[in-house]
C-alpha cells in the first residue's frame, strides 16, 4: 500500500514514558519528504526507532502496545498534526539494543492498522562544537579631515600628524574611481579617544601642501550626501 504523506503547518510532539508523565512539545514546521530521525545523544541510535506511515488515528498506547511485543518499551513519541491526529511518524526507545533491533526487523514493512510501516533507526544529531569566542577589536577612535589637498597621499596625512606627537595608528585619504584621483579628504585613526581629541586639537587649521586642513571627529563612514557637500566645497575652495 503507498506511503500517505501531508504536509500541515505545524506539529507537536506527545511523548510518554514509564518515568514521565505524558507532555507536549511544540516542534517546528518539517516536509514529510525530509524528515530525518534525528537524536541528541549518539548512544540513543542503539535502542531509539523511527516509525514512518504510522496510522494518522494511532495514539501513544496503541504504539507502546505494538512495540512490547519485542521488549520493554521505554519511550513513545508521537509527532501530532492536531490533538485528535497524527502526522504519521513516531520515536520509540526500547530498553536495550537488541530488543530495538527485534523490534525494527519484525515490524519494518508490516501492515499496522492498514498501513505499511517504515522503521529505521533514529540517527543522532552531531553535535556542533561550542564556538571559540572571539575576542572583541580594541575601540578605533577616528577624526575627519577634510580640505586636502587632491595630490597628498595617506603617508602625507600621517606624517603631517605624527609630526605634532599624535599617536597615529593608520591614515586613509579617500578617491574616486574612473577616473582615480582624491576626494579631498580622508580619516585619521587613534587608540584612544585622548589621543584623537588631543591630536583634533593640535592638527585643526594646520597646513598640508599649502592648504589650511579642517579636522572633526568621525565614526568613519559618512553619509553619501555630506561627502557630496564636502566635496562641493573643495572643488570651489581649489577653482
Amino acid at each position: 500500500m503507498p506511503m500517505e504523506t501531508q504536509k500541515p503547518n505545524s506539529f507537536v510532539f506527545t511523548a510518554c514514558s514509564s518515568a514521565q508523565a505524558q507532555a507536549t512539545i511544540e516542534t517546528p514546521e518539517i516536509d514529510d519528504s525530509e524528515t530525518v530521525a534525528e537524536e541528541e545523544e549518539e548512544e540513543a541510535s542503539r535502542t531509539r526507532v523511527f516509525a514512518q506511515n504510522v496510522p494518522w488515528t494511532s495514539t501513544v498506547d496503541d504504539i507502546r502496545l505494538l512495540f512490547e511485543k519485542f521488549g520493554t518499551v521505554v519511550d513513545v513519541e508521537l509527532s501530532m498534526h492536531n490533538k485528535t491526529r497524527n502526522r504519521g511518524l513516531a520515536f520509540v526507545s526500547m530498553g536495550s539494543h537488541e530488543e530495538a533491533l527485534a523490534a525494527l526487523n519484525n515490524l519494518e514493512s508490516s501492515e499496522f492498522e492498514g498501513r505499511t510501516l517504515k522503521l529505521t533507526w533514529a540517527r543522532p544529531i552531531k553535535k556542533k562544537p561550542n564556538p571559540v569566542a572571539q575576542p572583541k577589536p580594541a575601540p578605533i577612535h577616528n577624526l575627519f579631515v577634510a580640505n586636502l589637498p587632491y595630490q597628498a597621499r595617506a603617508k602625507d596625512l600621517k606624517e603631517l600628524f605624527n609630526s605634532e606627537n599624535a599617536n597615529v595608528v593608520s591614515a586613509e585619504i579617500i578617491f574616486h574611481e574612473n577616473p582615480r584621483r582624491s576626494a579631498g579628504y580622508g580619516f585619521v585613526s587613534f587608540n584612544t579617544k585622548q589621543e584623537a581629541e588631543a591630536a583634533l586639537s593640535a592638527l585643526q587649521g594646520k597646513t598640508l601642501m599649502g592648504r589650511q586642513i579642517q579636522v572633526a571627529r568621525s565614526k568613519k563612514f559618512l553619509r553619501q550626501e555630506t561627502k557630496a557637500n564636502i566635496e562641493l566645497e573643495n572643488v570651489s575652495s581649489q577653482s
